[in-house]
Formats: C-alpha cells, sequence, structure tokens
C-alpha cells in the first residue's frame, strides 16, 4: 500500500527547459529548430502547393491584360510569363513531390519568389511608361503572396521582398526615369505592403512555433501521465495480487480450521468409543454377575438393579453425546443415511428428500451435515412448526441442502442472525460455500446453503 501511495501522490509539473520564449530571431536553439523545421513541414506542404498552383494560374490569366495596356512589348512580356515564370513554377511544384525537398524547401521558394517578383519588374522595364506604370500593382500582390501564401519562413520571405524592392527602385530610378510623384507614390504602397506583410509574416510564423512549442509540451506531459499511469496501474495490480494472496491464505486457513475441528471431532469420538464407552460397558457387564451372585439380597438386588440402569442411561448419554459430536453414521454410511437418523428422532414430522446426492469430502459432508442438523434444532426450539422438510441435491456439482418449516417464521431485517446461525455460515463460506435465510412472518422459514464443486471428494 505505501507504494501504491507514493505512486498516487500528485505527479510534478513538467518543465520543458527547451520551451522557453522565443527570441526575436525566431529561432529556437539546439536541436529543437530541426526538430520544428521538420514538424512544420508535414503542414507547411500542402499550402505550399496551393500558393504555388494559384500563382501560375493568376500569372497566366494576367497576360490577357498585357495586350490591352501595352500592346507593343506584349510579345516579350508574355514571353517572360509563358516561357519563364509559369514552367518555372511547375517545376518548383513538381519538387515538392521529390524526398529531398524538406532540406530545400525555403531556398527554393524564395528563389521562386524572387523570380516571380523580378519577372514583374521586367515587365515594367519593358513597357512604355504609361503601361509599366500599372505593372506594380502586381507587385504588391507578390508581397503578400511571399508572406502569407507560400509558406516562407520570416527571414526567407523579407530576404525575398527585399531584392524584389531592390529591383523595383533600380528599373525605376536609372532605367525608365519615373516621375518623382509617381516613385513617392509607387515606394508608399510598396512600403506599406512591406510593412503590413511583414507584420502578417511574423505573427504566423510566432504563432507556429508557439504552437509547436505547446504541442510538444503536451506531448511531454501525456507521455509522462501515460507512464504515472503505468506504474500506478502496477502498483494498483501488484496491491491487488497482495489481496488476493491473502484472501486465498485466509480462506485456506478457514478451511484448515474447519477440517481440523472435524478430524478432532472423529478423535474424540473414537476415545469416547473406544475408551469411556467400553469402560462403562465393562461396568455393566461386572453389575450384572454381581447381582446374580446376590440374588438372595433383595435390597442389595435391587441396589445393582438401580446401579445398572444408571450406567445403561450413562452409556446412552455416552453414544448420543458421541454421535453429536462426529457420528460413526455419517463417516460409515454417507450424508443422506446420518441426516435420516436425525430426521427420525425430531419431536415432529421431518421428510427427506434427496436427489443424486452420492459420498463427499469428510469435510463437505460434515459442514453440510452439522448445518442441517443446527437448522433442525431451531426449528424445533423457535419455529413452533408441524413439520419440515429437508432437501439434499447436488445441481452442477455443487453439495447443497434447504431446510423448510411451517412454523410462525420472523422479519430478517429486524432479526439478527443469532450464533447458531453464524456457526453455520462460517463453517460453510470456509469451504468456499454460503448460507441463505429466508422467512416472513407467518410463513415459515427456509435455511439453505451450498458448498462449491472443490470441495467433492
Amino acid at each position: 500500500m505505501r507504494t501504491a501511495e507514493r505512486v498516487g501522490a500528485a505527479a510534478p509539473p513538467v518543465r520543458d527547459r527547451s520551451t522557453r520564449p522565443l527570441t526575436r530571431r525566431l529561432r529556437f536553439t539546439g536541436q529543437l529548430e530541426d526538430e520544428f523545421s521538420h514538424d512544420s513541414f508535414a503542414q507547411a506542404l500542402p499550402r505550399a502547393r496551393f500558393a504555388l498552383v494559384l500563382a501560375i494560374v493568376l500569372y497566366a490569366v494576367f497576360g490577357v491584360l498585357d495586350a490591352f495596356i501595352v500592346p507593343e512589348g506584349a510579345p516579350w512580356i508574355w514571353l517572360i510569363r509563358y516561357g519563364l515564370v509559369c514552367p518555372l513554377g511547375l517545376g518548383v511544384l513538381a519538387l515538392t513531390f521529390a524526398r529531398r525537398f524538406e532540406s530545400i524547401m525555403q531556398q527554393t521558394l524564395s528563389a521562386y519568389a524572387i523570380v516571380g517578383g523580378l519577372a514583374i519588374v521586367a515587365m515594367i522595364a519593358i513597357a512604355d511608361p504609361a503601361g509599366g506604370d500599372l505593372y506594380y500593382a502586381g507587385l504588391l500582390l507578390v508581397i503578400f503572396w511571399v508572406y502569407t501564401l507560400l509558406q516562407l519562413r520570416f527571414v526567407y520571405a523579407t530576404g525575398a521582398c527585399l531584392v524584389i524592392v531592390l529591383g523595383y527602385e533600380i528599373v525605376a530610378i536609372w532605367v525608365k526615369d519615373t516621375p518623382i510623384e509617381i516613385l513617392v507614390n509607387n515606394n508608399f504602397f510598396f512600403l506599406s505592403a512591406a510593412i503590413l506583410g511583414a507584420a502578417a509574416g511574423y505573427t504566423i510564423e510566432d504563432g507556429m512555433r508557439t504552437g509547436f512549442l505547446q504541442r510538444r509540451l503536451i506531448e511531454t506531459q501525456r507521455a509522462e501521465l501515460a507512464e504515472h499511469n503505468v506504474r500506478l496501474d502496477s502498483a494498483l495490480r501488484a496491491t491487488l495480487d497482495e489481496v488476493r494472496r491473502q484472501a486465498d491464505e485466509l480462506q485456506a486457513s478457514r478451511a484448515r480450521i474447519v477440517v481440523a475441528g472435524d478430524v478432532e471431532r472423529r478423535r474424540i469420538e473414537r476415545n469416547l468409543h473406544d475408551g469411556a464407552q467400553q469402560q462403562l460397558l465393562a461396568i455393566a457387564a461386572t453389575l450384572n454377575v454381581a447381582e446374580t451372585r446376590i440374588a438372595r439380597d433383595e435390597e442389595q438386588r435391587l441396589l445393582f438393579g438401580r446401579l445398572r440402569c444408571q450406567t445403561q442411561e450413562a452409556l446412552d448419554d455416552l453414544r448420543d453425546l458421541a454421535r453429536g459430536i462426529y457420528p460413526p453414521l455419517l463417516s460409515d454410511h454417507g450424508l443422506v443415511a446420518a441426516i435420516e437418523a436425525q430426521a427420525g428422532k425430531a419431536p415432529l414430522s421431518v421428510e427427506v428428500a434427496a436427489e443424486n446426492v452420492g459420498r463427499y469430502a469428510s469435510e463437505v459432508e460434515a459442514a453440510v451435515y452439522f448445518s442441517v442438523l443446527e437448522a433442525l434444532q431451531n426449528v424445533v426450539k423457535y419455529a413452533s412448526a408441524t413439520r419440515a422438510r429437508i432437501g439434499l441435491s447436488a445441481p452442477g456439482g455443487e453439495l447443497a441442502f434447504e431446510v423448510v418449516d411451517d412454523g410462525v417464521g420472523f422479519d430478517p431485517r429486524t432479526t439478527s442472525r443469532g450464533i447458531g446461525l453464524q456457526s453455520m455460515a462460517d463453517r460453510l463460506e470456509a469451504l468456499g460455500g454460503s448460507l441463505i435465510v429466508s422467512s416472513e412472518p407467518g410463513r415459515g422459514t427456509k435455511v439453505s446453503g451450498s458448498v462449491p464443486p472443490a470441495g467433492l471428494a
């Protein structure tokens, strides 16, 4: 029990040193970063594929606008769209199904994001000033796409966006000579998009890392809880096994006590039969001889006659005592014969009915015999009955009995078991059996019990 108490005590809270707050660089220390990368890859891959498909489709569909915005430069722009960006996107999409893609995912996707963004910068350089100024809106879409859909880490997404913005600045200032008011307007929106995208990207990755830590902590706690439950279950099983062992030992000791008592009863019965009974028989014989020799003296003859009668009474009492301790009829002829003999001596009508009852182990026969005898004595003493019935049977291999009377009965809820009924229950339970007493006022009483097959000889 001490083991169970120690195991059942409250477990200390789990403290994982690796779950300390994230650094501002959004990076774990040691092996935890590799574990996070592997864990996040499985979640990010389907979303990254969706982002690639969406980018290819939009890149291809927007080609319809090229003929309206820059009709002179449309062939070159289409070459960039359909000859470079879309095929490269399909190649990257196919690469995502490779086994080694996990190790190069961030570098590959960020490189493709840079190609997609610089391709729009190239379109701005090819188009005339009036049309080229409209393509900067595509760069805004690329920035949001990189930070939110492409599943790039914050560092890689920021690096890709800086390269794209730098490329636009070079083209807008040194290649196209963009008017200052348009350059300021475009840079304002680029800066706003970059700030919003960076905030969104940082928040997304921070949430991913926090969720990873929480899942890892939950898994650790589950593992410790499972181990704790295993230890508790083991201790509980050990305790239950010990309780069962002690119960078995107690049951065995009770059975040994019953057997020892029956053995002692038989020993006392034999001693009475072979010792005191034989001595009384010898005294009775001696008195008979003495009575014949003094037949002339009437007074002495009467005295010896009274002595002979008293000796016979003492002998009868001794025989009854020996039979009460352990009847020879029970050991010689079995349970049915012994109970029928006792039923014939009862001062009321007693019917004995036996079904398929043979010979059993001596302790089993003794337990049932003395239980029936005690129940029959209770009927005579307390039931005010006119008749009784004793039933013996062996259902399912059990040895069962019942004693039923038509007496006054009683209420078992308000009447406690006496010493006799309790001794019957103890004797039967010591052999694995049971005792049941059922009664109602005015409806008689039924005392029944059984001993399991394990008690059979």
